[in-house]
């Protein structure tokens, strides 16, 4: 939806302004063209505001909406060419906790392109402070981590274990903050971040990002290749008696060993 209403919104704007004002400056309606664009989805979106607080975290149509402009953003903004193996390990229904590396701010937006069930993610506390963008995010039912508070992020915890119980998949970036962004390896990760899985007796999904570090040098100028690596499942049974800096290890291991090379080697050479 959102990709379409742009590209409608584009050329109509394009052909009247080139029409209007000349073909001459067609460069400039191209760019002004492209901004219009742009606003036309927020207010499309913004519309659906009244629904998205009304329907429930894991209403089909919110899922779509998500997905929608996460392909959007991907392909016209942020312009990510994402391709991913293993997606029949992702379950259709299920407690489920997603854990993958992060090595960008695009992350979140490449899984949303080819995660096939609803899905929330775990903000910064700092973006809920945002009008409008707050209640969006709270009608998703989204983890928000407050790294300077973390008797309030327990609390949030508390919250998003029933999120889970309730059959929405939340997806943890477990190192914490993005770095390393050229590092292949994991080489640390928060175990306080598997006390969800743990606490909701959900099952575990690992996920590798690899071409993640190309695309801050290359946004929005240059595509970049982006591969998410989809592990079997890992299930609650097989974890219950361990402890979350355990888990912690094991899933590091995981995403460590799940390392395309051939992949790695194709998206630095783009």
């Amino acid at each position: 939806m959102a990709t379409t209403v742009f590209v409608i919104t584009y050329l109509i704007s394009l052909i009247f302004l080139s029409v209007t004002f000349g073909y001459l400056y067609i460069p400039i309606w191209l760019i002004a063209s492209y901004a219009i664009g742009f606003i036309a989805v927020i207010i499309v979106y913004l519309t659906h505001f009244p629904i998205v607080l009304i329907l429930s975290s894991t209403h089909p149509y919110k899922a779509y909406l998500m997905k929608s402009i996460a392909k959007f953003m991907n392909h016209l903004v942020i312009r990510l060419k994402v391709s991913v193996s293993g997606l029949e390990n992702i379950p259709s229904t299920g407690k489920l906790v997603v854990y993958a590396n992060h090595k960008a701010y695009s992350d979140a937006f490449a899984l949303l392109e080819v995660f096939n069930r609803p899905i929330t993610f775990t903000p910064k506390k700092s973006v809920l402070s945002v009008p409008i963008l707050r209640q969006w995010l709270r009608a998703y039912d989204v983890f928000p981590i407050n790294r300077k508070n973390h008797r309030e992020t327990a609390g949030d915890l508390e919250h998003a274990v029933l999120t889970v119980k309730n059959g929405l998949a939340i997806s943890i970036f477990p190192e914490g903050n993005i770095k390393y962004r050229h590092e292949q390896k994991v080489t640390e990760m928060k175990s306080g971040a598997f006390k969800l899985a743990l606490k909701a007796e959900a099952d575990i999904l690992v996920i590798r990002f690899d071409g993640n570090h190309l695309t801050k040098k290359r946004t929005p100028f240059k595509s970049t290749p982006r591969h998410l690596t989809i592990l079997p499942v890992y299930p609650y049974e097989s974890f219950k008696t361990k402890s979350s800096s355990e888990i912690s290890a094991e899933v590091m291991k995981m995403i460590n060993d799940a390392e395309n090379k051939d992949i790695v080697l194709k998206t630095n050479r783009l």
